[in-house]
């Protein structure tokens, strides 16, 4: 009885793709054997390099074909040990020192040693190889921040003096190889979160095969121990992070995680082997990992019915809450629909008097906060949204961090919305301009923008004009202050609440709606520096209360959940807030050793 109903929702979920039509995949291609486990990226890769990358699938490649001192487990839920041994702190938690396994080698043999993280490290904090990461040392690691600052004061003059000053300069720095199995790694303060901190990508080590194509200003700095383009940057051959690569006697991508690149065909498709020097390797079951893209998820899904694929880690189609009910109601239990570190939100420009030649009156608290008390989340997730997206009024998803409790944020109460529009200046609209509502096209952003345009209209008596861009032009304009009101949304790195709190401080890159608030900043200065991790908590909700309650920055809408499709093939990949999935875990009883 259930593979019969199995078979009649699968023939009506291709009878709804053959409806919309599909097309633009990657597929493995004449001649192509299958991997023992294949998976879905809809975009590609856009960096393998650790120091820059910001992604999500490319997060979901690093993870598995590199490992750091910690690694995700989303089995536990949390941050285990990876390459390292649990460390030794001193009584001040402001000293680590880790242990690199005598086991951790890399795919070539190598051993794993401490100054390969040096390496690592010390590149996300260099002036040409740093990326968007690179705060999360500068902010944790004693000097990294000075060195930093040094660094981007080189001018060409300068050079020569400045290059040999470099090591020294570096050596203040708090990240020491004692020697080649210990690693020491000094704060600025108490971390209570470093062990999930130190398993993103950013905290990767590098092999030493990559100084084979450092990137000098001329050849005869190539025989010195610092190397330096025109402009001061360390720089390599971008070509580095590929499988195949070849020049200068380099051998291609080294790494030291479950698995290894074996070919890497740019836009179609990664496949992934096992790594042979893994301490792991015996128990991997699957061998083979492909990374296929398909640009279009109609496509995807087509293919994963007919079990080419495995696993579709987003399926944020038009008929996502369809594929939801039928994970719901148990007619298709391979989708499951688990709520994730991330929330959906809107934020206010904040910092702008005008908004082509119109006054902006989102400069104004009481204005956001009426708009904010405007909207009816509840109607928003449940009968436009469909998806079982959790409403939320604050920005840390609730229950998401161990022992942190976020403040109650602001309910839907249209006539304190109304009193409050009018305590500003607008009674019942009267004098505000046309509301410019910014969002990219694509998934749902359009139709939840027009449910809130009604809202506000019937609610507090103001007209709101749409402006989708797509995905580019939209990010464009949101960093450039091009808006009011824009779409906005952010995932968690780390369990604590600043991964999400960190983005509207005065200082942030990512503060797209300029907020500033100096009491606010203090907040997050002050918990800096307390290491009782309650009473650090305590700060912290007094600071996201003021977003969520007082300043309305933001407006909090959902927490965000992703729908996967999991095939009933495999066993092992584990829905989880993170979206990381640890490959080297799944079992196919398919492609088994027992049973080849």
């Amino acid at each position: 009885m259930a593979a019969k109903l199995y078979a009649t929702c699968t023939a009506l979920l291709l009878l709804i793709l053959a409806m919309l039509g599909f097309g633009g995949g990657g597929g493995f291609g004449a001649g192509r054997n299958r991997a023992d486990f294949a998976y879905v990226n809809q975009s590609g890769i856009n960096t393998l390099d650790p120091a820059a990358m910001t992604w999500m699938q490319d997060f979901r490649v690093a993870l598995n074909i590199w490992e750091g001192l910690t690694q995700y487990d989303p089995k536990v839920g949390e941050a285990v040990p990876a390459a390292a041994t649990m460390p030794e702190a001193s009584s001040d938690g402001l000293v680590y020192t880790f242990t690199i396994r005598e086991d951790a080698r890399w795919s070539n043999g190598d051993p794993v040693l401490a100054g390969d993280f040096v390496r690592g490290w010390r590149r996300a904090i260099e002036p040409g190889t740093a990326g968007d990461y690179a705060f999360l040392l500068t902010e944790h690691i004693e000097g990294a921040s000075a060195y930093f600052e040094w660094r981007l004061s080189a001018v060409e003059a300068e050079l020569a003096d400045h290059a040999q000053a470099m090591d020294a300069r570096f050596a203040k720095v708090g990240i020491r190889a004692v020697d080649d199995r210990r690693l020491e790694l000094r704060l600025t303060a108490p971390c209570s979160y470093l062990a999930d901190l130190l398993a993103l990508p950013v905290f990767l080590p590098i092999h030493e095969s990559i100084e084979r194509l450092r990137v000098s200003c001329s050849d005869a700095d190539r025989s010195g121990k610092i190397m330096l383009t025109e402009q001061g940057l360390v720089a390599y051959d971008p070509q580095w992070t590929k499988p195949d690569y070849r020049e200068k006697g380099y051998q291609g991508l080294v790494t030291n995680g479950a698995y290894r690149i074996e070919d890497w065909q740019f836009k179609r498709r990664l496949r992934m082997v096992v790594n042979p020097y893994h301490r792991d390797v015996g128990r991997i079951e699957c061998d083979t990992v492909d990374m296929v893209v398909y640009r279009n998820l109609n496509a995807a899904i087509m293919a994963y019915e007919a079990g080419d694929l495995d696993f579709l880690p987003d399926t944020a189609v038009s008929y996502t809450h369809e594929l939801v009910r039928l994970g719901r109601v148990g007619e298709r239990t391979d989708f499951v629909n688990p709520p994730v570190f991330g929330t959906y939100y809107y934020i206010f420009n904040c910092s702008a008097a005008t908004y082509n030649d119109r006054v902006n009156p989102f400069t104004d608290a009481r204005v956001r906060k009426a708009f904010a008390l405007a909207i009816d989340r509840k109607l928003l997730v449940e009968q436009v949204l469909g998806r079982g997206d959790p409403p939320t009024h604050c920005l840390i998803p609730k229950g998401s961090i161990p022992g942190y409790t976020s403040p109650e944020g602001l309910n839907y109460a249209p006539d304190e919305a109304r009193r409050l529009l009018a305590d500003a200046g607008y009674p019942g609209g009267v004098g505000l301009p046309v509301i410019d509502l910014l969002y990219n096209t694509g998934f749902d952003h359009g139709k939840v923008c027009d449910v809130l345009g009604n809202m506000w209209a019937r609610e507090l008596g103001v007209v709101v004009s749409l402006r989708g861009k797509e995905v580019k032009t939209f990010a464009e304009d949101r960093k450039n202050g091009n808006f009011m009101i824009a779409r906005a949304g952010w995932y968690g790195d780390y369990a604590d609440p600043t991964t999400f709190l960190d983005v509207f401080a005065g200082d942030s890159g990512n503060n797209g709606g300029g907020y500033t608030s100096d009491a606010y900043d203090a907040l997050l200065g002050r918990a800096r520096v307390t290491a009782d991790v309650r009473a650090r908590f305590r700060i912290l909700a007094e600071a996201e209360a003021m977003l969520v309650r007082e300043d309305l920055p933001l407006i909090p809408l959902h927490q965000y959940t992703q729908l996967l499709a999991i095939s009933p093939r495999v066993r092992g990949i584990v829905a989880n807030d993170r979206l990381r999935f640890s490959f080297s875990q799944v079992h196919r009883p398919s492609a088994s050793k027992d049973s080849q």
